[in-house]
């Protein structure tokens, strides 16, 4: 596929249609996460799970949003979308802030930050470009499965591509 390709809102629903089908429920983390569990670490602890999204030091794990959005992760030729983030922002994300996250929001907030809510929003951001790129790093693949089976992708444990993908489970 020519990755210049130009297309728009329209054809990326069509290709995004899990994802959107997804962010369009009106609840999440409802149920444990159903995913696979092989390369996967699947805590329910929210201190571990906030420990893994927010320590940016390097020192225990990799960074996660510093590993997820690298160089490493996407090649130079990966087209970020800016209408991307405007459609986003003309539709308040799917309304994502009204959603019931059956209290993993409660769980994951520190100092009045909701940290679900931050990072699905970056996490949608990116995973609606691989789609309009029509090319997924492994990783984001992963994280789109997780979502996709009710778990919150969080972190890496280890050294990426050595460890796991962190998902916390609400259930």
């Amino acid at each position: 596929m020519d990755i210049h390709k130009k297309i728009g809102w329209t054809e990326l629903s069509a290709r995004a249609k899990p994802l959107l089908a997804y962010l369009e429920s009106d609840s999440f983390y409802r149920a444990k996460y159903s995913g696979t569990n092989s390369g996967r670490l699947i805590v329910t602890d929210p201190c571990i799970a906030m420990d893994y999204a927010i320590d940016d030091s390097g020192d225990k794990f990799d960074d996660w949003e510093s590993l997820t959005d690298s160089s490493e992760i996407f090649p130079e030729h990966f087209e970020w979308k800016s209408w991307i983030t405007h459609n986003l922002n003309k539709n308040n994300y799917f309304n994502l802030s009204k959603k019931n996250f059956n209290g993993a929001d409660v769980k994951l907030t520190d100092s009045g930050v909701c940290l679900i809510n931050e990072m699905m929003h970056r996490d949608i951001k990116i995973l609606l470009n691989c789609y309009a790129n029509d090319f997924f790093p492994k990783i984001w693949s992963e994280i789109l499965e997780v979502y996709l089976n009710d778990g919150f992708p969080c972190g890496w444990n280890g050294r990426y591509p050595s460890g796991e993908l962190l998902v916390f489970s609400n259930n």
